[in-house]
This record gives C-alpha cells, structure tokens and sequence, in this order.
C-alpha cells in the first residue's frame, strides 16, 4: 500500500504475523520432564476450522475480475492456468521421486539386514539364533524409536497412513500442521524406519499423505520461501537482491491461485499421484482419488488427478527399472478359459467371502485394541508401545521359524534377493516361515501371486499349508496392534500380503483335492488380496482397476470384480465400518460430510438445524466492539446489517468507497476525532435489535431499550420515535463478513468515523484494492498451517488496539469514536435458505457449494438463524453410515412458551410421532426443552396482555442488557461485547410473554408477568450469551437479546 513512512512502521509493528521463536527461560525439571513424557489427558481445545472455498464477491472482487480479463499475456491468458498446470506438473514428478527413493531405501535396508543376520547365524558357535534374534530387535527398535520420536515431538500429524486426515481436509476440515514441510520430512523418514523395522505395515498409505504434502509445499513455496525476505529460506538463509526481488514480484501470480478452492484441486491432485505411484496405476489412482480421498468433483480436479498420476507413474518407470510391469507384476499364472471359470465359480465366491471375513476380523480387533492404547499426549509411553510391537514382531518371527518352519526347496525363478535360508543347512533350500516373516512384504506378494502349476503335473511346494495357515493367523493378530500405533505406515501392503496368504492357501488345498482341474494358487491369491482390501477398506471400483494396473492382469479382470462384491458384502454384514470410516469416528473433532444427505434430513425443516442467537454487525461498527466480540467468540462468520436510512443513500452499483456524501480528498485526521470526543462525548452505540434512547419503545417513556426488532429478532423494530426518530427503522441484511477480513482492517488500522469519513488515512482505491488482497491470502501469510489461532484472542493482542500503545498508534484517539466502514469489503452474495427448507435440501446446497455458513432467514429475509458443518453433522443423527463423530448440540434460543410449539413445516413433522409406526420419528420431532415456566396469566389474548406483553419486554431488554454487560462470574450472565450478539427469534408471527403484541421475552427470562433470574446456558449460543430461562405464556418465542 501507498502510505507514508511514520503509518508504515506503525503497521509493521502492530503485526499478528508469526514472530521467530525466542530463547525463553530456562523450564525447570518438572516443566522438562512434563515436556519429554508428555500429560495424561489429551486437550480438550478443538483445533479444527473449516475451509473458505467460496469467494467474497464485493465491489472489488467484481473490478479485479474485470481488471484481469484486461491484462491477458499470452495467447489470451494470464498465466494462472500455466502456473496451475506447472504445479501440477511438479507434485506428480516429485511424489514419484519420494516414491522411488522409498522402495529403493527399503529395499536396500532389507537385503542388507537379511544378509548380515544370515551371516550371525552360519557363524561357527553356540547360541547363534538368540545373537541373531537381539540384534534384530536392537535394530528395529533403534530404527521404530527415532521415528516415533519424530512423530511425538516434531510433527504429531504424520502418525499412521495419514489417508483419513487427508480425507477430512478435502471434505472441508481444515487440520493443524497437516500438508505442512515437517510432517512431510516426518512422514518419509517415519515410513522408511517402521517398513525397514519389519512391522506389518507397508509405504501406501503414506504415499498418499506425502503426495498432499507436496502439492501443498509447492502451492505454500512462494509464501514460506520469499515473504520472509530470504531467498530459498527454507534452505539457505541468503538475502534477496534486486533480481531476486524482480522475481518475487513476476511469482504474485501464485497469489490468485491459493484460495482454498485452488488449494484443494493441488492437494487431491498430490493424493491421487501418491496412490499412483505407489501402484503404479495412473487410472486407478484417478478412481480412487473421486471414489474415496475427494468430496468435490470436477473435470478440472479429474484432469489435474490424471496429469499427477501419470507423471508419477513416469517417474517411477524412468527410475525404477524394476516396475516395468507394473509394481506387483507377477509371472507364472497361467490364463483360464471360460469353462475352467464357470468350474471354480463356487471356489472364487467362497475365497472372497473368506478374505472379507479377514478383513472385518482386522477391522474389529482394531477397534477393540483401541480401549488400551496410550494417550496421544503421553510421549514415553507411545514410543513404548511401538517398541513393545516392534520386540513382538521379533519374537514371533524367530520362534514360529524355529519351531514351525519347513525347510523346502527354493523356487530357482526367485532369485538371490529371496528366500531367507534362517537354520538350513543345504544350499538351495528356505525356511519357509523365515521367508514368510522376515522378508519384505512387497516381494513376498509377488512371490505368493506366481505360484502356478500345469494340470496333470507333479506340484513343487515352496509354502507348506501349515506355515501359511501359522503366518496368516499371527500376521493379523500383529496388523491390528501395529494399525493404531503413532509410527507412520500404511495398511495396503499388510491387507494385500495376508489376503494373498489366505488365498494361496484355499488354492493349494484345491490343488491338492482336485488335482485334475486347473486350480492356480496364485489366481487365488490375487482374487483374495483384492477382496481383502475391499473388507478392510469397503471401496470397490477403484481397487479392482489398482490391482489390474499394478498387477497387469486384465484378463483376471472378472474373478477380481466377483471378488470385491462379494467381500464387501460379507465384511459389510458382520462390521459395517471400514477403517477411514472408524479412524474419522476416532478422532472426534472432525466432521466428515457425506455427498448425500442423510435420511434424517429429509424430516426436518432448516429451523431444527440452525443455531441461534446470531452474532452481527452494522455496516459501520465501532472498533470497540468488534474487539470485544472477536474476544468474546470464536466465529469465523458475521452477517452484516444496515437500516433502510443507510441503504437509502448507498448507490444501486457500489464503488470501491461507497460513502457518496464524503468527497474523496477529505480526510478527518486523529487528532480532530480525539478532539471532537473529548469535546463531545457520542452516545452509546446502538446494540443491534435495540432502539436509540432517543426513541423509546412504543408503550413506555422511560427511555429503557424496548422490544428486539429487525433482522435479528426476527420481528418488525417496535416504537418509532415520536418526535419522528429513525431509531425504528427497519434492518435489512447487507451480507457477509470473515473474521479475517475484520483482522485485515484491525491491522491496517483502516478506520473511519461515525460518517465513514477516513481518519488518519486518505480514501484510496488502491489502498481498498491492496486490503481486498491481503484478506483473500490472509491464511497465506498468517496462521497457514493453524487457522485456528486466528478464532483465538491471540491475534487481538497481537495488535494492542486497546492499549495504550494502540491508541498511540491511531494519533491519541478513542476507540468509542473510531469506525469500521464493512461495506467496501462484505460479501454481498452470502447463501441464504429460508427456514422452512428441507434439512436434506441444505446439506445439498452446503456441500455441493463447499459453503462455510448458510445463513436461515424467515419470510421477510431477516437472518433467524446459521448453519455450518457442526449442525449439519448432529442433525444427521447416528447411522451405520456414519464417518465421524456426532457433533454437539447446537445452541438454540428459546424458551417455554417458544418451545411449546413448533411452527410451519416443522409442526406437522411433529404430529408424526403420535402416529404408531411413526415412533422412529420420535426423536426427530420432540420438541425442544424449555428454559423455564411463565405464569399462566401472560397468555396471548388475556384482558391487558398487549400492555403487560410490552412493559415486560421493556423490562426483559433492560435486564438481558444487564446481563450481558455483567462481568466473569457475577450473577447477571457472562461478559458479552457491548450490541455484538443479535436476538434471533424463532418465530416472527407469535407474540411476546404477555398478550399477542410484537414484543418478545428476552433471554434473560421474562415471561408474562413472571421474571426469572438469567442463567448460563450449559452450551454457549452463537456469541457465548447466556440462555436465560423463562418462557411461559402466549407462545412467543424467547430470544436472547445481548
């Protein structure tokens, strides 16, 4: 922006931007030991905020669109499209790089420990198997501690495959430190010490983590590595020059591509490139991201998905030598004939519902070991666990290979890299089970899918059927401790490897009971592993084409669809979840929104959804109190209000600076506004839904602040001013306002007075143009990776408004007498469902829109209520096909006499319940609980009720002002920010406590006649109000006026 050197460094120093960490006292040895072995209870702080993907359209919005159709470069574009394919571009060849080095380190890692333990035990002397068996578990011990302790302590959010989060943050969720640098570090390094360690987990599933994270490291590049004022900080720390400062100029055009929209296209793109790579299946990666990773679904998203794909996929073929034929390709199975598969029909269906009887046994001993698992706070005792797993493995390995195993002849065709000779004495043999426990897992599927044999011949046996039962058995019992640990490591390659190992067995068997036939145990194998993914994880067109691509076997294409089916199904009867469905239902704090609505939604109407009292503002709100409410509450959302005197004299087509009565060079310093309060003190701001005291209620000429009326009361403003005052006027919603736009203009200092004039700044449209810019990278260049903090007063602080040092900062000036001018910058198209829409039919319009907040209005479009993600999810209620937690209650306002009825649509829903077969909608419409009892003389339409309705709303405002004015812990209610909470009635047609008149019972319990005291609400509503009780008589509805 265009300011002058002393405004500049007053912004620069009233900063909320991440300061680098300083040195700060030294902890004492009960802080350091808290640090190192963590707490015992988990914090209960939600941390999760949800995305912004639709745009601000504003003024300004609408002149940059403009702005930008003019400034075409090159053949008609502005480069955002190339510098999107570029990105694109870029995360596929780089997650196929990640992936490369993975199998290639991994490898490498098992091939050198299986020598040098071979080697422990072909020594001469005693004792051999128990030297051998402690160095192993050192080393994997060793190699499962470093990588928990960076998970522990570094980067918690790269623990397990990180698939499911992965899911939460392109539904809409957005989750602290997830695509960040460090969690991808983590992530690689994790996965490569617990698959070296040998635990049953597999490189899969994090390979779709990393590739989001790439996706997001390369959107973020320009942010994290040149905002700071170093080149390349992420990885040297030299100052930029003045070429270099040329280039950061040319790169703001990544400015345009980092909303959260264009965020979540790079990062479903990074998803499917990292499931790509790891199979080798460009296709299958694009079905899998729209089957399960993706919530929103386009043809740009497909077209980035597949260019991702197979870019990684080329990566791999170009480096990886080995994954020509595809990354589980296998040889020795020979292709059936029609007549040979109608033969085995029966045998394919029965090893399908067998591997998805597996695959829900794992699902279920999950679940169930998650009853004794470590706190994910307590660090020591989480390294612990994974080193006990770790020991476990081990042992379980060394004494069944010992005990149990078989030493057979070695397939020729396997080569030197397999087959783990353990205590055979001959060359040319294996232990069977040595080979099966300690080599790696991805070879060891080959190894199980190319076992063929020619009908009519003698069959050579290098798995003996008591071995592959043993492994089996123990290899589940070990993947459901090893799924829930916090060591990063995925779930395909142990599904598919015990899948693999139930079907070669059920085939061997066959082979041996019908010799004659055409039974291939490795045909069984490869049907089974896929029909165990399809149990464990319950997706199904996208494994069959990702085993058909990584396998290059098309022509089992009919087996492998037969098998899912029927796996599915089997696994679906006996444990309905799969794990991305209970891992999001473990987590608790993410909600997960399915495309479709629920079947609750369609039996009940917007106003059950919606939570009330709504926090608002006025077109020109004082900085004092949109302090006290970004203090006061933690929404991201404010609708923004303006009376039909201000809409009058705002133009039809708005400019940048829509105050037409202010010429453009007339500027009010801060010195005038201070001198003018103090000469001058204004009167208190109106809370929004009040009355001037210039303008008292109709009824009552005690100056007290009457009925709630406009768009948060949902009733007409009560009591013109007799001597002909505005203070009645009607409020009309003007739109939208984010809580980081409100920052924006905190920081900026962007203030104004009571008319909108411009105190201590000139009216610039460059200036409005540069703030509309910051606000649409706001979590860009603040908060990137914790949004949440930006819900928190940490910023608020950050800028020292209201201390003396901010004062200072705006020229000595009160904040009572400074101005925020919202409409040059609100969004002018929020959603909006009236609140008789069908539930079903919001939860379609929020998803399909990827909306934040849907703002319910009534008939005469006056905001009664807001629905976010939260409402959604507990007004779907539980099901089986549920994928999170169910979310909290939402606070609604109302009281008894309110809640006694139920209006519109929602009323003949209610009926349903007396109707017998009906009962399952009982819950769905029970009425509301009361906030207390009235007296039965304040009912509508009683002699004197109109006059007793109103002075009892006269007297209910005064107190519900009483309360929220009250300080922490008096008895009045908690502290509220002075007219930042909005009454939102829920009914606009019934009347107040007493007697049929527009005048409403307050929050703070006046009903009737009958007053009862305020009472905090046990859930705090839109704005952290207290809910009073009260209610009673007439059928008014009560509503919180803060």
């Amino acid at each position: 922006m265009d300011l002058d050197g002393e405004h500049r460094g007053l912004l620069a120093a009233a900063t909320f931007r991440e300061q680098p960490r300083h040195r700060g006292p030294t902890p004492s040895a009960q802080e350091l030991l808290t640090r190192v072995w963590g707490t015992k209870n988990a914090p209960t702080q939600r941390v999760s905020e949800s995305l912004d993907y639709e745009p601000v359209q504003n003024a300004i919005f609408y002149k940059r669109m403009r702005a930008a159709k003019e400034k075409k470069h090159l053949f008609g574009y502005t480069g955002h499209t190339f510098a999107k394919f570029i990105i694109t571009i870029a995360t596929g060849m780089l997650t196929g790089v990640f992936a490369v080095g993975l199998s290639k380190i991994v490898g490498a890692a098992f091939e050198w420990k299986n020598e040098y333990i071979q080697s422990i035990l072909d020594a001469p002397g005693g004792g051999r198997i128990w030297i051998a068996f402690l160095w192993h578990c050192a080393y994997s011990c060793c190699l499962v501690s470093f990588a928990v302790a960076l998970v522990q302590y570094w980067a918690p959010q790269s623990a397990g495959a990180g698939v499911t989060l992965v899911m939460a943050y392109l539904n809409g969720n957005h989750v602290p430190n997830l695509l960040r640098l460090r969690t991808l570090v983590s992530k690689f390094v994790g996965t490569l010490c617990s698959v070296a360690a040998g635990l049953p987990m597999g490189p899969e599933g994090p390979m779709v983590h990393m590739g989001a994270c790439v996706a997001s490291v390369i959107t973020y590049a320009q942010c994290t590595c040149l905002r700071t004022g170093r080149w390349l900080s992420c990885f040297g720390r030299r100052r930029l020059k003045s070429h270099e400062q040329q280039m950061l100029e040319k790169m703001k055009v990544l400015d345009d591509i980092v909303s959260d929209a264009d965020h979540r296209e790079f990062v479903s793109a990074g998803a499917a490139a990292g499931i790509s790579a790891a199979f080798g299946a460009p296709v299958g990666g694009v079905l899998w991201a729209m089957e399960e990773a993706c919530s929103f679904w386009n043809r740009k998203t497909a077209w980035r998905c597949f260019i991702a794909g197979v870019c990684s996929t080329f990566m791999m073929s170009q480096l990886n030598k080995n994954a020509a034929h595809g990354m589980i390709g296998f040889q020795g199975v020979r292709e059936l004939e029609n007549r040979d598969w109608l033969m085995q029909l029966p045998f394919v269906m029965v090893n399908a519902a067998v591997a998805g009887l597996w695959g829900a046994a794992f699902n279920s001993g999950r679940m169930t070991l998650w009853r004794v698992r470590a706190s994910k706070t307590r660090h020591v005792l989480r390294i612990a666990e994974v080193i006990g797993l770790a020991i476990l493995v081990q042992m379980a390995a060394f004494f069944f290979s010992w005990a149990a195993g078989r030493c057979l002849p070695k397939n020729p065709e396997w080569g030197e890299s397999y087959g783990f000779r353990f205590t055979c004495r001959e060359e040319g043999t294996h232990n069977d089970l040595a080979t099966l426990f300690l080599s790696s897992g991805h070879d060891t599927i080959i190894r199980l899918f190319s076992v063929g044999a020619e009908p009519g011949q003698p069959w050579v046996r290098h798995f003996t059927q008591g071995s592959l039962l043993l492994f089996l058995l123990v290899y589940v019992f070990l993947m459901s401790i090893g799924a829930g640990t916090a060591i990063p490591g995925g779930l395909f390659v142990p599904s598919i490897l015990a899948g693999a190992t139930s079907g070669g067995l059920l085939g061997s068997w066959l082979r041996m009971w019908l010799p004659g036939w055409n039974i291939q145990p490795g045909l069984y194998s490869l049907m089974a592993a896929t029909a165990t993914l399809g149990g464990v994880f319950r997706n199904s067109i996208s494994l069959v084409v990702l085993v058909m691509e990584g396998t290059r076997s098309i022509e089992y294409m009919g087996g492998i669809i037969l098998s899912v089916v029927v796996a599915n199904w089997v696994a679906h009867q006996i444990h309905r979840e799969g794990v991305y469905e209970s891992e999001l239902e473990r987590i608790g704090n993410l909600y997960f929104l399915r495309d479709e609505a629920p079947h609750r939604l369609h039996c009940i109407t917007a106003e059950r959804i919606m939570a009330t009292p709504v926090v608002g503002f006025p077109s020109l709100v004082p900085v004092s109190q949109v302090l006290s409410v970004l203090r006061a509450t933690s929404h991201n959302g404010f609708p923004v209000y303006a009376r039909a005197a201000q809409l009058e004299g705002y133009p039809a087509r708005p400019t940048l600076s829509p105050v037409p009565s202010v010429p453009e060079a007339e500027v009010i310093s801060a010195a005038a506004v201070a001198a003018a309060a103090a000469a001058a003190p204004p009167p208190p701001g109106l809370r929004f839904g009040e009355l001037s005291p210039a303008s008292p209620a109709r009824g009552g000429g005690d100056g007290a602040t009457g009925a709630a009326a406009g768009g948060a009361a949902g009733g007409e403003a009560e009591g013109a001013s007799s001597a002909g005052g505005d203070g009645g006027a009607a409020i009309a919603l003007e739109g939208l306002v984010l809580r980081s736009q409100l920052l924006v203009l905190l920081q900026r200092r962007h203030f104004c007075d009571a008319e909108g004039r411009p105190v201590g700044r000139e009216a610039d449209e460059k200036v409005e143009l540069d703030l509309e810019t910051e606000m649409r990278t706001f979590f860009r260049r603040y908060f990137t990776h914790n949004r949440y903090v930006s819900a928190t007063a940490t910023p608020i602080d950050a800028l020292q408004l209201d201390t003396g040092a901010g004062a200072a900062a705006v020229g000595g000036a009160p904040l009572a007498a400074l101005f925020l001018d919202l409409r040059p910058f609100v969004n002018r198209s929020p959603f909006t469902v009236r609140k008789d829409c069908s539930g079903a039919r919001a939860h379609q319009a929020f998803v399909s829109l990827g909306l934040r907040h849907l703002l319910v209005v009534d008939a005469h479009n006056r905001v009664a209520g807001i629905v976010t993600r939260k409402d959604l999810d507990h007004a779907a209620g539980h099901g089986w096909w549920r994928m999170s937690a169910v979310a909290p209650k939402p606070h609604q306002d109302g009281g008894a006499g309110g809640a006694a009825r139920l209006s519109g649509l929602n009323g003949l829903l209610d009926g349903f319940r007396r109707i017998p077969s009906y009962g399952f909608l009982k819950a769905l419409g029970g009425r509301p609980q009361s906030g207390g009892s009235g007296a039965p003389g304040g009912a509508a339409g009683s002699p004197g009720g109109a006059a007793r309705g109103k002075a009892a709303a006269a007297a209910a405002a005064a107190v519900a002002v009483k309360a929220a004015l009250a300080p922490s812990g008096s008895p009045g209610g908690t502290p509220r920010a002075p007219g930042a909470l909005l009454g939102v009635g829920r009914d606009p047609g019934s009347g107040g406590g007493g007697g049929g008149g527009s005048g409403r019972t307050s929050g703070a319990g006046e009903a009737g006649t009958t007053q009862q005291p305020a009472t905090a609400a046990p859930n705090p509503p839109r704005g952290g109000a207290a809910s009073g009780g009260g209610g009673g008589g007439g059928g008014g509805r009560s509503s919180a006026l803060l």
